[in-house]
């Protein structure tokens, strides 16, 4: 019984393990071609740009609104750019709280990342991998997508 569950976790940990693997060799393999080592690349990377890009892709819906509220004007355009600009404005504190957490010099940052990371692994009762996962991939990918859909539905009408 003990060997089936051993097993399981063992499984479970691999696929954490392969697809966190594959990241960590794409940010290892990207330094080296810029220079940096695997601490500067994955602040730069993970915290600083996939950052800055949810933040850009949270402008997306408010950019759509104005782009049809140009083409046709109504109020319930205009309370739509507002709740939209409010929605924009949580990202821009969000992002605002990141630098200044995650300040440099970047090994700071990035120890500090790692401790939180592990921080948030023993709240969730998961792996530091597998949280690591969860935020820089799955919920980065989830929340640029339904921002750039939302943005995409608005534009088409």
């Amino acid at each position: 019984m003990t060997e089936k569950k051993h097993k399981g976790i063992g499984i479970i940990t691999l696929l954490v393990l392969i697809p966190f693997g594959l990241c960590a060799g794409f940010l290892l393999l990207l330094g080296k071609c810029l220079g940096l080592s695997y601490k500067q690349i994955s602040v730069i990377f993970n915290l600083y740009l996939q950052g800055g890009l949810l933040l850009l892709s949270a402008a997306l819906p408010f950019l759509a609104i104005c782009w049809y509220f140009a083409n046709s004007p109504s109020w319930l355009l205009v309370l739509a750019a507002f709740f939209a600009l409010s929605y924009l404005s949580i990202y821009i504190v969000g992002f605002i709280w990141l630098v200044k957490h995650y300040h440099l010099p970047m090994e700071y940052a990035f120890d500090l990342c790692v401790s939180d990371l592990k921080w948030v692994a023993t709240k969730w009762h998961l792996s530091y991998h597998a949280v690591n996962l969860i935020i820089f991939v799955l919920w980065w990918l989830s929340f640029v997508g339904m921002n750039v859909f939302t943005a995409y539905y608005i534009y088409r009408g």
